[in-house]
């Protein structure tokens, strides 16, 4: 047997969805799966406060045994554990629940995102006024946004450390964006025109086709300027020519 053919089949052992007979190989098994668990739990704390500690072990445990890791860094393991818990059948009355997942996903991702430069507002201002609408602008990496029609940002506050649990309001929909500034991440409420700046900009769209997603019923500077201050623009570039 060739060396890759052994290490394909000892991943397939360790990583495969039933435990080996060989009892050395069964440890590397149940330490990856414990791994895998303890990387959920690191990453969803408000799910698992929300349903508790032995339905969320179980479902964490069902979803690591059907997904392996892609990568090496765990930070990066839970991706697909909303939509996991979308089709999982005891969480079937709890509808907020995937959503939830979503918003601690952005969260946590947010928390791990390279960072970027200080978006460069002296650099825009020198942009020539009839280039503007053909400038695209970034939402920066360590950002992210997460609609629902679910509280869900109050449910995220609610728990907390030190909270009680108890959501400030029990209504949607939320149009959140998350963003880290320094070392801290905190989701935020966008309104309506900030949330559709946002959008476009995920989009990739330039600043002319963001206007007009706007349109007249809000100033496309009064937008821009709410997510500067709450950190969420990266760079611009000029949009490639057609």
């Amino acid at each position: 047997m060739s060396l890759a053919s052994a290490q394909a089949e000892f991943l397939d052992a360790v990583l495969g969805e039933e435990e080996p007979a060989d009892a050395g190989l069964a440890v590397y098994h149940r330490t990856a799966l414990a791994s895998r668990r303890s990387a959920l739990a690191a990453a969803y704390p408000v799910v698992r406060r929300l349903v508790g500690t032995a339905f969320f072990d179980e479902a964490a445990a069902r979803y690591a045994h059907g997904t392996p890791s892609t990568s090496g860094d765990l930070h990066a393991y839970g991706a697909g554990l909303a939509g996991y818990l979308e089709g999982y059948a005891p969480a079937r009355g709890l509808e907020f629940l995937p959503d939830t997942a979503r918003l601690e996903w952005a969260v946590h991702t947010c928390a791990h995102a390279a960072d970027s430069a200080d978006f460069d507002f002296a650099a825009l201002g020198r942009v020539p006024a009839e280039a503007l609408d053909g400038i695209v602008i970034r939402l920066h990496p360590a950002a992210r946004l997460v609609a629902s029609s679910h509280p869900v940002l109050a449910i995220w506050e609610a728990n907390q450390e030190g909270c009680d649990g108890k959501p400030g309001r029990d209504q949607g929909p939320d149009h959140v964006l998350v963003r880290r500034l320094g070392f801290a991440v905190a989701p935020v409420a966008l309104e309506p025109a900030s949330w559709e700046l946002a959008q476009a900009f995920a989009r990739g769209a330039t600043l002319g086709q963001a206007a007009d997603a706007l349109g007249t019923g809000e100033p496309l500077g009064a937008a821009l300027s709410r997510l500067a201050t709450l950190g969420a623009l990266g760079g611009f570039e000029h949009a490639p020519r057609s």
